[in-house]
């Protein structure tokens, strides 16, 4: 499984998009639980429910030696190999200088070594992110979902995090960009 090492992009919603959403001027919201609880909330159920990173962000994942050239990643929506580490025996990472290729088949993003895969355990690092331009329905999903956490903020937040939202026919939006399940 991918591990998410940091964002590295700013929020995908602005305080000012959910307003607009939600119909209301900027004054009228509390900016502090849209910024901290609700966009990141709504991001991070978009992120659990498709598969795919939304918020652009560093990713790491283990192969196994077992695991071949060609191999979709984990995390879908990946667009840029950062660095391809071997993991020695004593534990230690050996930075690989080799050659990579990204393709997106379909719903997932497959890793090719052109000129071969490297022996042993590798720590792939990587950059995933929705591209919003190209998947405006996910924007839609987000914003539809920060809105409904917005106006039922009493029955839907806890403490600082945000609770699942009801499913409907809006996690269609998502469809785009949902990595298949795996087994």
């Amino acid at each position: 499984m991918a591990r998410r090492i940091a964002y590295t992009s700013d929020p995908v919603l602005s305080v000012e998009d959910v307003a607009q959403q939600c119909r209301l001027d900027v004054e009228d919201l509390q900016v502090e639980l849209i910024e901290r609880v609700i966009i990141p909330g709504v991001t991070q159920q978009a992120e659990v429910l498709s598969g795919a990173a939304i918020r652009t962000a560093e990713y790491e994942e283990h192969w196994p030696e077992s695991r071949s050239s060609g191999h979709a990643l984990d995390m879908g929506q990946a667009n840029e190999v950062i660095e391809v580490s071997r993991v020695e025996a004593d534990g230690s990472l050996q930075v690989l200088e080799v050659v990579t290729r990204l393709q997106e088949r379909g719903r997932e993003t497959h890793l090719y070594f052109p000129a071969g895969r490297p022996q042993g355990e590798l720590l792939i690092r990587y950059l995933a992110g929705t591209d919003l331009e190209r998947h405006p329905g996910v924007r839609s999903w987000l914003l539809m979902h920060a809105a409904t956490a917005h106006e039922y903020r009493e029955t839907l937040i806890t403490g600082a995090s945000l609770s699942a939202l009801p499913s409907s026919f809006l996690d269609a939006l998502l469809a785009d960009i949902t990595v298949p399940p795996r087994f």
